[in-house]
């Protein structure tokens, strides 16, 4: 997602332009699981580039939904159970938290400004960590999620 802006004054003031852009690959799935049963996870990695040409944040959402025939209310008791484990770090360095707690309430995190991401690190590697508590009661069978991973580029 790519936008640019220019501001004139009929003063004569300017600002100059610049450009926000991210790149997430690969765009294809990173996380794919069937017959999760409590104390199941799985892990997906994404790589994000600041391809823009400032300084940047980002923050990472969760859009769920259910698919084949389960109900809406079904699929909101799982994601609701689903923990999420989120971790961000240039591929060379350390991971450091971005994100703990459950599929549902995955949205917009970090919390404002957002995942630093400056043009001098240029790049950092995502870790989605997604399991079911061990802890699940055998409700949870059955019931099938979508869900797409969004990340918006701020400044």
């Amino acid at each position: 997602m790519a936008f640019s802006f220019a501001v004139v004054d009929p003063t004569g003031n300017t600002t100059s332009t610049a450009t926000t852009s991210l790149n997430v690959s690969p765009t294809s799935a990173i996380i794919t699981a069937s017959n999760f049963t409590p104390g199941s996870s799985t892990t997906g990695v994404a790589n994000v580039s600041n391809t823009g040409t400032v300084d940047e944040f980002y923050q990472v959402t969760i859009n769920w939904s259910p698919t084949d025939s389960t109900t809406t209310g079904a699929a909101t008791r799982l994601v609701n159970e689903l923990v999420v484990s989120v971790t961000a770090g240039s591929p060379n360095a350390t991971a450091s938290p971005v994100f703990a707690g459950t599929m549902n309430n995955l949205i917009d995190q970090p919390a404002s400004p957002g995942q630093s991401l400056p043009l001098s690190i240029g790049n950092e590697n995502v870790q989605f960590v997604v399991s079911l508590p061990s802890t699940a009661s055998s409700t949870y069978q059955g019931i099938d999620v979508g869900f797409d991973i969004v990340f918006v580029a701020l400044s």
